[in-house]
């Protein structure tokens, strides 16, 4: 939905100024297992938790690899496509769904994922805003691919501790 906080603020002023609604989900609270799994933990039957951690382990990645600029595709509007981002020739690896790994566009699987599994931890630990969250990362596995963002082993560790 944004890249920045700053970008999330602007799209709630316009939001105010012209008297519209923007719903942004979190498709996890939908899904059964989810719901359960927190309904379970809300139960009591696990105990106090004190302490919980998110990941995402992502096996089977292949290098995503590096090609070159080309024309933009019959019909797509690339400018409107690219919005507030820096202005780059049209590059297939910039587009649809690979767009993710370049940090004009997002924050690659942290903030593909991160966002999802962060949502389920809060929600278990009736949590408001965490305290920290760390993250380890790099290119470590392709390092030559053509990937600006880390391709994250554990997505992300955050520690939720109860008060």
């Amino acid at each position: 939905m944004a890249n920045s906080i700053y970008e999330a603020q602007l799209m709630n002023k316009a939001v105010q100024r012209y008297g519209k609604v923007v719903q942004v989900a979190q498709w996890q609270r939908s899904q059964q297992h989810f719901r359960d799994a927190i309904a379970f933990v809300h139960s009591g039957k696990l105990g106090r938790v004190s302490s919980t951690k998110a990941w995402m382990y992502r096996g089977g990645s292949k290098p995503l690899p590096v090609v070159a600029n080309s024309p933009v595709p019959a019909g797509v509007n690339y400018d409107m496509w690219l919005g507030p981002a820096k202005k780059h020739p049209f590059n297939k690896n910039r587009f649809h769904y690979e767009f993710r790994w370049f940090w004009d566009y997002a924050g690659g699987l942290m903030t593909d994922w991160g966002v999802h599994l962060i949502d389920m931890v809060l929600m278990g630990m009736k949590a408001g805003t965490p305290k920290s969250v760390m993250a380890t990362g790099g290119k470590y596995v392709f390092p030559s691919d053509a990937r600006e963002t880390p391709i994250f082993r554990r997505l992300c560790t955050i520690s939720v501790t109860s008060r």
